[in-house]
């Protein structure tokens, strides 16, 4: 009996109090049935309302549809070639806005059609659709002509 108590006592000096207990064993009692899904961790997920899993994926009426992209190529004088993908429905402007943002400004550089060869006019508020850019298109990027 005096052991016992100095091994209590011993246990629970040094934070092991659990292993005075006799314990149970791990799974939940024997009779209850295996079938309930519900484990602690999902308990505290539920408790702390975290985001549901995503399950579903858009519908196609959401996502872009193939026919309302564009891929526009841009011919630089340095003879590279760049290429990047639109929505037909974006303003004409865009092209400008990539144009500068690749090292050509607009003062200076000026967009044209590969064939039948014309300079591309943007004017405010038409979209890609509008100004002809219908089909993939290769545009000619080409210096401006200095006026004295």
């Amino acid at each position: 009996m005096k052991l016992r108590k100095l091994e209590e006592r011993f246990y629970q000096m040094t934070g092991e109090a659990w292993k005075l207990s006799s314990g149970h064993k791990l799974g939940g009692d024997e009779g209850t049935s295996q079938t309930s899904l519900e484990t602690p961790n999902r308990e505290a997920a539920k408790s702390q309302n975290l985001p549901k899993p995503l399950t579903e994926f858009p519908s196609p009426a959401e996502q872009p549809m193939c026919n309302e992209v564009v891929t526009v190529a841009l011919r630089c004088p340095s003879g590279n070639v760049l290429r990047r993908r639109f929505l037909k429905s974006y303003g004409s402007q865009v092209l400008f806005d990539w144009m500068t943002r690749i090292g050509y400004h607009t003062s200076l550089y000026s967009l044209s059609t590969s064939f039948p060869r014309r300079p591309l006019a943007v004017e405010g508020g038409q979209s890609l659709e509008d100004i002809g850019i219908t089909v993939d298109t290769v545009l000619i990027l080409e210096e401006k002509e200095q006026t004295n």
